[in-house]
């Protein structure tokens, strides 16, 4: 079995976690292999909306460049459509100027991080399947592979193993305790030519029995993904054609219908399942999880990537700090505290992720999150700045939270309370408490926060 020159950092996966990871170490020196098993470009229905955070995340680490070149386009905020209503909020801004998201095929975004990484004089990219960590004395000291092209088995060796190999990762078990989750399925489509309500702005059909997604993705391309809050994936049979035509169809703002009808007619249906994995990493020496790898929650915010980006940058940034590499309990120090940070600034992307599908599963809580957010000034202009993960402060997403259960509370008590009006405000403020409270617990919280919702548990 052959070893290769050992690496500073050794990722296994190239894909936009991976390769971002492996640009921004390579790009500062560090000598970094990545393993990848296929760089063909590949097709994928999520990964496909960055939220401003995550464009400034790059932006930060002098990877702007990866945004160019392949017909990325820009996100300026969300028009949220509800029966035969509809409003629009945009995105903060930052010194003047209004903060944008893009929308692209992910396909097409991961070949242009992955060709920006080839050109890296101090990355090297494997490619192959990775198929074991390699340890010595209790620490992993590199991973080995299966190499595409001749399909010998080898080595790379490295001071730090960094595994970024996706949500089917087959290196989480023994890195991570947690429990995957499976949330719900989306079902994407390509909408061609598609004339949005609102240019340039994702939108939210709050539909019946849940939610759709449908944003821009190139010049003459959007992208629409339909929920499927069921156990089982969505197959392409008569009962499903039927769903979207009849169930669906109708919900659909009048200037998406005919793409959409279109969409459907061509039969393209691309399946994706959406799983919720909170961070709970097992430290070993010598290696790290990142990436959905480490941490997933539901896409209906887009926030994925930008958690990602901010690991990124976090992690990168502690191990630039510690290059050149001369004492294995350094990085070890570093990964522990990589760890233990990274919550804080990743707490409000997840929460918001999965409280905002439970609330849409809910029809008490999305009629008062409409409504609530309809109202337009601080009660819209806040929560887009948590969402586009502009604004990071897991108390102000908190207050929106329960300030959306109360408005549904005041709605349904108008014009005076009954026994039966009180009665469904309980169980919706029930509702709200059981939805977040998991989340937050998730995310490593205050005693204060962790006290407050322990007791509102024994309550609800």
């Amino acid at each position: 079995m052959s070893v290769t020159k050992k690496f500073d950092v050794c990722i296994i996966g190239a894909g936009v976690a991976g390769g971002v990871l492996a640009a921004y170490l390579g790009k500062n020196g560090l000598n970094v292999a990545v393993i990848e098993k296929s760089l063909a470009e590949q097709e994928r229905i999520i990964g496909e909306l960055l939220q401003p955070g995550g464009v400034i995340k790059l932006q930060e680490m002098g990877l702007e460049a990866v945004l160019e070149g392949f017909d990325a386009q820009p996100v300026e905020g969300y028009g949220l459509f509800m029966n035969d209503g509809n409003f629009k909020i945009s995105y903060p801004t930052a010194n003047g100027k209004l903060l944008t998201g893009r929308g692209f095929r992910n396909g097409k975004f991961l070949q242009r991080i992955r060709e920006y990484i080839l050109n890296l004089p101090n990355v090297t990219v494997f490619e192959g399947s990775a198929t074991e960590l390699v340890e010595a004395n209790g620490r992993v000291t590199g991973v080995k592979y299966i190499a595409k092209k001749d399909d010998d088995e080898r080595i790379v060796e490295a001071s730090l193993t960094l595994v970024s190999d996706g949500m089917f990762s087959i290196f989480r078990e023994g890195l991570s305790k947690n429990v995957k989750k499976v949330s719900s399925y989306f079902l994407g489509m390509v909408l061609k030519n598609c004339d949005l309500p609102y240019k340039n702005f994702g939108h939210v059909i709050v539909a019946k029995p849940s939610p759709c997604l449908v944003y821009p993705i190139s010049t003459t391309e959007t992208r629409i993904l339909i929920d499927f809050p069921s156990p089982e994936a969505p197959r392409k049979s008569p009962e499903l054609l039927d769903y979207l035509n009849n169930t669906i169809a109708p919900q659909m703002p009048p200037q998406i219908l005919p793409s959409f009808k279109a969409a459907v007619e061509e039969g393209k249906f691309k399946v994706m399942p959406n799983h919720l994995i909170p961070a709970t990493p097992i430290f070993k020496p010598g290696a790290a999880l990142i990436g959905d790898s480490l941490n997933m929650r539901h896409p209906l915010t887009g926030g994925g990537m930008t958690a990602a980006f901010t690991d990124i940058k976090n992690l990168g940034d502690k191990l630039i700090n510690i290059y050149p590499f001369k004492n294995v309990a350094v990085i070890d120090d570093t990964v522990k505290e990589f760890y233990q940070s990274r919550h804080k600034q990743n707490a409000t992307i997840n929460i918001l992720a999965d409280a905002l599908y439970g609330v849409m599963k809910n029809e008490d809580l999305k009629v008062a999150c409409y409504g609530y957010m309809q109202r337009g000034g601080l009660y819209a202009n806040e929560p887009v700045s948590i969402l586009s993960a502009n604004t990071r402060d897991v108390d102000l997403l908190l207050k929106h939270f329960f300030a959306v259960a109360f408005f549904g509370i005041g709605n349904i008590i108008k014009p005076f309370p009954t026994p039966s009006k009180i009665g469904r405000s309980y169980r919706m403020l029930k509702s709200a408490v059981n939805i977040v409270s998991p989340l937050v617990m998730n995310e490593n919280p205050s005693v204060t926060t962790r006290t407050v919702f322990k007791i509102a548990g024994f309550v609800f």
